[in-house]
């Protein structure tokens, strides 16, 4: 989405244009600091096909926003299926990953909307558990056991190498230690990622209701991100893992499958969303990003009907029987050899004609210009979310029908509203927000004049020094929302050089 990543650049000129205005204004005038972005529309809830009764009875439960219920469960639903299944698109085989994340505010209660979710992925890690430690036992003796026995067949084989390599033989394989018991990942390198589908198992997902952990860790630092989106570009593509390293030599890993949903508070979204390298990458063109508006403040206690509990039961049992399912496996790789559903002929023109609608959008000038990246794959979008729906309502199903095309078409379409609108919102310059952030907290805190040291030392966290916190009231003074005061005013017991008062 190399396009969106110009969008996303500071441009001076929106500070340029903010001092213009502020030049022209009445003097006593407060001017707003930039243009607000939209909300976002209402989540296509009728799109989720079979998956729209469980996001409902996630949202009676939680009363979270509606969005973030139906990502969730679009989100595991993926992880769960794309171990099973593929798709035949217009452009050949597509895997059923997705990459999704969901910013909403803290007290959004995303950990709560992500144990229901996820709740059916959580049971079968806690089997697998159970499993594993009978398992380890068993490993813990028969590993030195096949050793001696090696060493045995060592020293009996006096006869030349051609009947020591045969009695080594006869002793069998190294046993394989169990594979741990994790399925998720939170916090997650791109090395630990692949040790993960590696040594574990073929699939798994980095799924977190703190975003941060992952977008604040390791995996997203300066000298990991570009790994990082690189390998989660792969991923999504469905390709083979290619590594070759000194210490730890050759890596091919093909057949691996790896969704991630990660819900995160706006700012620290914005690590992922504000940076460029994301969008130059082509991550951002691969991720299925919602913002809804917060329910904080309507959501007075009431009791979720008990028709919440069969739905999500029933979701269980679906999700369950295909974490149960044995995965159909590649020779010799330990990789997944999903089966493949195919279009129906339905499906297909349906598709056909979508794709050719986006590209005359992708015109210089078009809809989707802004977002070219992203629209460039919003049919591939629309099929591999229709395959994860057909498959979630009918686990046997070989075709992708013209219902689920349809639903897939329709959330894509919300998906890439979303994408154009917070990419518009992204294109505020940095200062601007953190001098809206500023005035936040200053008429939150209630005392309207203030001192430049007591700014930097105890306002947001991004104005910790004095040339920062100088810089940011500068927009604010231009804006009319402060006014500087007299040299030497007394505040907080001491004359102060730099100090200024709140408008009304």
């Amino acid at each position: 989405m190399s396009d969106t990543g110009k969008i996303l650049k500071f441009d001076p000129a929106t500070i340029a244009a903010n001092a213009v205005a502020a030049a022209s204004a009445p003097p006593d005038a407060k001017r707003p600091l930039y243009r607000d972005i939209p909300p976002a529309a209402e989540y296509p809830i009728e799109a989720l096909g079979g998956l729209r009764d469980v996001a409902d009875a996630i949202h009676m439960k939680t009363q979270a926003p509606w969005a973030i219920c139906a990502q969730s469960v679009l989100a595991a639903a993926a992880l769960v299926i794309a171990p099973h299944r593929d798709v035949e698109l217009l452009n050949g085989r597509s895997a059923l990953t997705v990459l999704c994340l969901s910013i909403a505010e803290s007290g959004e209660r995303k950990s709560s909307v992500d144990n229901l979710a996820l709740g059916p992925v959580f049971t079968k890690e806690e089997q697998l558990r159970a499993d594993y430690e009978a398992e380890a036992r068993y490993f813990a003796a028969d590993h030195p056991a096949w050793k001696a026995a090696i060493e045995q067949a060592r020293k009996a084989a006096k006869n030349g190498r051609a009947a020591a390599r045969s009695a080594i033989e006869a002793v069998g394989a190294e046993p394989k230690p169990p594979a741990p018991p994790m399925l998720l990942m939170s916090d997650a390198t791109p090395e630990g990622i692949v040790l993960q589908l590696a040594e574990s198992r073929p699939w798994g997902g980095v799924f977190s209701a703190e975003g941060g952990l992952m977008l604040g860790g390791h995996g997203m630092s300066d000298e990991s991100k570009i790994r990082t989106a690189g390998l989660l570009n792969v991923l999504w593509d469905g390709g083979p893992i290619r590594r070759r390293r000194v210490l730890t030599g050759n890596t091919f890993l093909p057949g691996r499958r790896c969704s991630m949903h990660l819900m995160a508070q706006p700012g620290v979204a914005e690590i992922l969303t504000c940076d460029p390298a994301f969008a130059d990458i082509g991550l951002m063109a691969r991720m299925l990003i919602v913002a809804p508006a917060s329910t904080a403040g309507t959501r007075k206690y009431r009791e979720a009907p008990r028709e919440c509990a069969l739905v999500l039961a029933d979701y269980k049992a679906r999700l369950a029987q295909f974490l149960d399912r044995p995965h159909r496996m590649l020779d010799g790789s330990g990789g997944l050899d999903p089966q493949v559903l195919t279009l129906t002929d339905d499906a297909k023109a349906m598709m056909v004609a979508f794709h050719d609608e986006i590209e005359q959008r992708l015109a210089p000038g078009g809809e989707f210009s802004s977002i070219r990246g992203f629209a460039s794959k919003m049919a591939e979008h629309s099929g591999r979310l229709a395959a994860v729906l057909e498959a979630y309502g009918d686990p046997e199903a070989v075709e992708v029908g013209a219902e689920a095309m349809a639903n897939g078409i329709a959330l894509v379409q919300h998906y890439a509203a979303e994408m154009k609108r917070l990419a518009d919102g992204a294109s505020i310059a940095p200062d601007l927000k953190l001098a809206r952030h500023l005035v936040e907290w200053w008429q939150t805190e209630g005392k309207p004049k203030r001192h430049l040291a007591e700014i930097y030392q105890r306002g947001p966290n991004q104005l910790r020094d004095a040339a920062t916190a100088k810089r940011i009231i500068a927009i604010l003074e231009e804006s009319g929302w402060v006014t500087r005061l007299p040299p030497k005013t007394m505040l907080d017991g001491a004359p102060r050089r730099d100090a200024w008062e709140l408008a009304p």
